[in-house]
């Protein structure tokens, strides 16, 4: 199975065994969709045929440069190479998240599945990091030590927080900034004041962090989810405003986290609100939400005419969503 229908992308490997540069090369080549245009074993190397050739892809090892200089160094030299860091699994997490901060874009276990492997490095962008869950536990808990003792608002720290986050749940960062925007856009129109709160954004952008605590089995099970399944996605909510709970939000952004998957009818969860009882902020969410959902494509299916995603939004207008905030995103998306 080849790793994308787009044209074949170059890549760079970096890795100090020559052995297993080799059989990582012959492994990447097999699929026809990607061209490794050097193989090399040291840092100086990598930095020269990264700054010459500056492939789509750099894999570089992880050992070749603990301290991440050369992550720094191919990051300035070459600022459109996609970099994607190799450690071993037994390795402390600490070195993705140096790697993630001086440039690169992605992290992979040397023990990595094709499939896995193929996946990083077709879909890892600046706005979409894939990385190992360990890596993104870390990230989760030095930004959550950062803002608890400074207070510090970094949108940039919590759009790469949550990206993480959501690349384990097979989507892209660019859902959560089409969603953000969008919802951003609803609010305007229904309440002004509260649309310009920086916590409603940060509760749109976050809304979906709970799901770190959700199994990888769960979320990435192709087929239906059983009884026990939906038990464990139905925690998200209230994971979630655990994890935002040290750093001091506000109901703001923690109503947006707890309460957007509730409906309108009150047949939602966590706690089957219904109608004014849901925060409007979650109510405007959760339109945004489904309606990009529908209309994005998905491992599981494409996606969906804008204009038949909305007709089944309307259907469900005062059942599973808020007919005023139905009214706005129809004549916002007009």
């Amino acid at each position: 199975m080849g790793l994308t229908d787009q044209a074949a992308i170059t890549v760079l490997i970096a890795e100090r065994h020559r052995t297993f540069g080799e059989s990582l090369a012959t492994i990447i080549q097999s699929t026809g969709d990607a061209e490794v245009t050097a193989q090399v074993t040291t840092a100086a190397e990598a930095l020269e045929s990264g700054g010459k050739a500056a492939p789509d892809v750099a894999l570089i090892d992880l050992a070749l440069s603990p301290d991440c200089s050369l992550v720094t160094a191919l990051h300035q030299l070459s600022p459109e190479t996609r970099i994607v860091v190799m450690s071993e699994r037994a390795a402390p997490a600490t070195g993705v998240i140096d790697a993630l901060a001086s440039g690169a874009v992605g992290a992979i276990y040397r023990d990595a599945s094709m499939e896995e492997l193929g996946r990083i490095l077709t879909s890892s962008s600046r706005h979409s990091p894939s990385v190992p869950g360990e890596a993104t536990a870390i990230l989760l808990d030095s930004y959550v030590t950062s803002l608890s003792e400074r207070r510090q608002r970094d949108l940039a720290t919590i759009e790469a927080l949550a990206a993480a986050v959501e690349v384990r749940d097979l989507g892209t960062g660019q859902h959560l900034r089409r969603v953000t925007s969008l919802a951003e856009s609803c609010l305007e129109r229904i309440d002004p004041e509260l649309a310009s709160n920086e916590e409603v954004r940060f509760g749109f952008t976050l809304h979906d962090v709970g799901k770190i605590g959700v199994p990888d089995a769960v979320l990435n099970k192709k087929g239906s989810l059983n009884n026990s399944d939906w038990d464990k996605m139905r925690r998200h909510p209230e994971l979630g405003v655990k994890i935002v709970e040290p750093i001091g939000f506000s109901p703001a952004a923690t109503d947006i986290i707890f309460s957007h998957h509730e409906r309108f009818d009150g047949g939602g969860y966590p706690c089957g609100l219904a109608g004014e009882e849901i925060p409007i902020t979650a109510r405007a969410f959760a339109v945004v939400d489904a309606y990009d959902a529908m209309t994005s494509d998905r491992p599981y299916r494409q996606a969906m005419a804008p204009e038949l995603a909305l007709e089944l939004i309307k259907e469900n207008s005062g059942t599973q969503f808020d007919p005023d905030v139905v009214d706005v995103l129809i004549d916002l998306t007009a």
